[in-house]
């Protein structure tokens, strides 16, 4: 597996640790495409052996969101040839949804911010679905018009 962890430190993200005849010195980046990679267990033992005071960072570590709903459509109702097909709203619970820093990172936000309790998915599933009828009954009052006319 390829390492995905990077050293972080106060002055940045290390690059490598140079040694040369006055001493060591440690080269780090402000720019994370930079920085090198290491595995947890290789970034520890860099850190304890040159001295560096700084952490290991695991950016792609997940964390479980549990117990949070979402509101979803399910599998339309109605013929295939029909362009009005009619979807039903209900709440689904956030299955194998994890959050970690990079996903964080592109989109600004945590999925367990996006995610409801119990009731409050059932309460917007209830009010998208009460919308979804309001249009429904205009549509087939619209068709009762058309046959009438006819």
């Amino acid at each position: 597996m390829k390492a995905k962890n990077y050293i972080v430190t106060a002055r940045g993200f290390v690059v490598k640790m140079e040694h040369d005849r006055e001493g060591s010195r440690l080269i780090t980046t402000t720019k994370l495409r930079e920085a090198t990679t290491f595995s947890a267990k290789t970034g520890k033992a860099f850190l304890e052996r040159n001295d560096v005071e700084g952490f290991v960072w695991k950016p792609y570590e997940q964390e479980a969101v549990r117990d949070k709903y979402v509101v979803k459509q399910n599998k339309p109702y109605g013929f295939e040839d029909d362009e009005e097909l009619i979807h039903v709203w209900q709440p689904v619970r956030m299955f194998m949804a994890s959050d970690s820093d990079v996903s964080f990172l592109q989109s600004n936000k945590l999925q367990a911010e996006e995610g409801m309790t119990f009731e409050e998915a059932k309460a917007e599933a209830i009010r998208l679905n009460t919308e979804m009828l309001g249009e429904l009954m205009e549509k087939i009052d619209k068709q009762k018009i058309l046959q009438e006319n006819d």
